[in-house]
C-alpha cells in the first residue's frame, strides 16, 4: 500500500527534525544531564514538528542502548515503538477524547508501571480541546505524577489552556519553519523519490506552505499525482489554486485604474476555475506590502521584473491608497473564516478600495486649495492689522494677561501633550471654509504652537503684528478652539524675540530643578479687558460735556 510522503519522511531522530534547533538543543541537554521533566507543553503552528518530536522524545527516554541521543532501534522498547506496539507510549487525541470521563480513566491508569521501558509517556495532541472539567481532572495528576510518568501536551492554541496547567509544564514554542529549511528538505525528498521538479516550483511550494513542513510535503505528494512529467511552477499554481505574481500585479493594476468591470470578470474567472480566492487575497496583501517597501527602499529588490511591477503600482496609487487597501483586504481575510461565499467578499472589498481611493482624491484636492486660501486670508489679515489701534490701557492689560498665561502654561508644561495636540490642531482647518471663522483660523495656523500646559497654550509668531492681532482676537480664537475641541482653552501669543529668552529661562529652571512657575487664576475676563477702551471713551465724552454745560447736565 502506498504511504503518503509526509508519513514516510516523518523525522525519526532529532537529527531529522528541520527548523527547531533551539528546542532540539534544549531537549538534548536535558536528556544528557538526566534532567527530564515530568510534563512538557509543545505549542506552535500546525506541521512544525510538535507530535514528531514528542514521539522521538518518548522513544529516546525508553531506549536501553542510547547512542548520544539517537535510539538504537534494536532494544525491545525501540522495536516495539517502530512496530507501533509499544504500550508504554500512549497517544491520545484530545479532539475526540475531551471529556472528563476519559481523563479520569487516564488518571486511574497512571499508577501502572511501564511494561518495558523506564517511563510511561502520555502524548495528548490538541490538548486545548479538553473541557474545563477534563482539565480540572488532569490538574492534580499533572502536578504530582508518579516518577515513571511523562506527559507531553501538544497544541496549536496555547492561549486556550488554563494557566494552572501551563504553569506545571515546561513550555516549548515551535516557530514556523523558514522557506530555506523547507526547500532543503523538499530537495532531499525529491532526490530520494526521484521526483523531477523545477527549482522555482520547490521555492513556490515552500512559500505557499506558510512555515508548515507537513503542508509542503503533502502539496509535493499531490503534485506527483497531478503530473507525470516535470513539475513546474504553473503546476503548483494549478493544484494549489493560486496565480502568479505577474497576474496579481495585473489584477491590482486594474483595481487602482478603476477598471471595475474587468476586475469583476477576473474574479469570476478565478472562481469558475477553482482558484483559492482566500490565498489570492493573501497574495494581494503580500504584493502591496512589497510595494510599500519599494516606496521607501527600491534597492531592497534585485529582480528587475519585480521592481518594474512595484514601480508601476507606485505610479498609479499613493501610499495612503496602498495602506487602506491592505487594511480592507486583511479584514476580508478575517471574514472568509465565517462564510462560504468568498467571491462576494472579494468583490465587496474591491468596491470598498475604490471608494476609499475616491475619498482620498477629494480630500487631496481640498488640501491643495487650503494653502492658497490661507495665503489670501493672511494677506487680508495683515492689511487689517496695520490699521488696528488700541488704547494704552488695553495694551497694558493684554501684556499682563500674556505674562500670566505664559507662566500658567509653563507651570503645567507637558511635552507629550504638546506633541499630541500639535497633530490634533489640524482639526481647525475644517473651519477655513466658514466665513465666520476663516480669518481667525488662518491667524492661528500662521503661528507655531510651542508649549501646552493643561488648557493653556503658547503660540509663537515671527511677525510682531500677527502676534498683536492674535492677542486682540482672543475671544474669537477661544470660540474656534472650543468649537473644534469642546474644551475652553486659554491661548496666548508671543513673538519670536520674546520666546527665545522665555525658553532659555524655562530650560535653565528645569535643569536646576527650580519650580519658579506657580499657577495663578485669571482675575479679569477677556470682555473686561477689551471693554477698557470703551469705558475710557465714555468717561472722556462725559468730561467734555461737563466742561461745556457744567452743572446743567443731570445723569440718570
Amino acid at each position: 500500500m502506498y504511504q503518503a510522503l509526509y508519513r514516510k519522511y516523518r523525522p525519526k531522530t532529532f537529527d531529522d527534525v528541520v527548523g527547531q534547533k533551539v528546542i532540539i538543543q534544549t531537549l538534548t541537554n536535558s536528556i544528557l544531564n538526566n534532567k527530564i521533566n515530568h510534563a512538557y507543553l509543545f505549542a506552535g503552528p500546525r506541521g512544525t514538528g510538535k507530535t514528531s518530536i514528542a514521539k522521538i522524545l518518548a522513544k529516546i527516554v525508553n531506549c536501553e542502548s542510547l547512542d548520544y541521543v539517537t535510539p538504537c532501534n534494536k532494544c525491545v522498547s525501540c522495536t516495539q515503538t517502530n512496530n507501533k506496539q509499544n504500550t508504554d507510549i500512549i497517544e491520545i487525541d484530545a479532539a475526540s477524547n475531551n471529556g472528563v470521563d476519559e481523563i479520569r480513566e487516564l488518571r486511574d491508569k497512571v499508577s501502572l508501571v511501564p511494561s518495558f521501558g523506564k517511563y510511561k509517556i502520555y502524548i495528548i495532541d490538541e490538548v486545548h480541546m479538553l473541557t474545563t472539567a477534563a482539565f480540572n481532572a488532569l490538574l492534580k495528576t499533572l502536578e504530582e505524577p508518579p516518577k515513571h510518568i511523562i506527559f507531553i501536551l501538544a497544541t496549536t492554541e496555547p492561549h486556550k489552556i488554563p494557566a494552572t496547567i501551563l504553569s506545571r509544564c515546561q513550555r516549548f514554542d515551535f516557530k514556523k519553519i523558514s522557506i530555506n529549511d523547507i526547500k532543503q528538505r523538499l530537495k532531499y525528498i525529491c532526490k530520494e523519490e526521484k521526483i523531477n521538479i523545477e527549482t522555482d516550483a520547490i521555492e513556490l511550494i515552500a512559500k505557499l506552505s506558510d512555515g508548515g513542513m507537513r503542508d509542503s510535503v503533502s502539496l509535493l505528494d499531490q503534485l506527483t499525482a497531478y503530473t507525470l512529467d516535470k513539475i513546474t511552477k504553473n503546476d503548483v499554481h494549478a493544484v494549489y489554486g493560486t496565480v502568479t505574481n505577474s497576474e496579481i500585479y495585473q489584477f491590482l493594476k486594474k483595481i487602482f485604474e478603476n477598471k471595475l468591470s474587468e476586475v469583476f470578470d477576473l474574479i469570476k474567472e478565478y472562481d469558475e476555475n477553482g482558484k483559492n480566492l482566500t490565498k489570492i487575497i493573501e497574495l494581494m496583501v503580500e504584493f502591496l506590502k512589497n510595494t510599500l517597501i519599494y516606496f521607501n527602499s527600491s534597492d531592497y529588490f534585485e529582480i528587475k521584473e519585480e521592481k518594474e511591477m512595484y514601480e508601476d503600482i507606485c505610479n498609479i496609487a499613493n501610499e495612503d491608497n496602498i495602506y487602506n487597501s491592505i487594511e480592507v483586504l486583511l479584514d476580508t481575510i478575517k471574514s472568509t473564516k465565517n462564510t462560504n461565499n468568498i467571491r462576494l467578499l472579494l468583490e465587496l472589498s474591491v468596491i470598498k478600495i475604490l471608494e476609499l481611493k475616491k475619498e482620498k482624491v477629494i480630500v487631496s484636492e481640498i488640501e491643495k486649495e487650503i494653502p492658497i486660501l490661507e495665503e489670501k486670508k493672511k494677506i487680508t489679515l495683515e492689511s487689517k492689522i496695520v490699521k488696528k489701534e488700541v488704547s494704552d490701557d488695553v495694551k497694558h492689560e493684554i501684556e499682563n494677561l500674556k505674562k500670566l498665561r505664559v507662566n500658567n502654561t509653563l507651570s503645567k508644561f507637558d511635552k507629550k501633550e504638546l506633541v499630541s495636540f500639535k497633530t490634533d490642531l489640524d482639526r481647525i482647518k475644517e473651519f477655513l471654509m466658514d466665513p465666520d471663522y476663516s480669518s481667525v483660523v488662518s491667524l492661528i495656523l500662521d503661528g507655531e504652537l510651542k508649549a501646552k500646559g493643561d488648557k493653556n497654550l503658547i503660540f509663537v509668531y515671527k511677525i510682531k503684528n500677527l502676534e498683536e492681532c492674535f492677542n486682540l482676537s482672543l475671544i474669537e480664537i477661544e470660540k474656534v478652539l472650543n468649537k473644534a475641541f469642546n474644551i475652553e482653552y486659554k491661548p496666548i501669543a508671543v513673538n519670536i524675540e520674546e520666546w527665545d529668552p522665555i525658553k532659555l529661562e524655562f530650560n535653565k529652571n528645569i535643569k536646576s530643578k527650580n519650580n519658579v512657575y506657580e499657577y495663578k487664576e485669571e482675575t479679569k475676563t477677556l470682555k473686561e479687558i477689551y471693554d477698557i477702551k470703551k469705558d475710557n471713551e465714555i468717561k472722556e465724552d462725559k468730561n467734555e460735556i461737563e466742561d461745556i454745560f457744567e452743572d446743567m447736565i443731570v445723569y440718570n
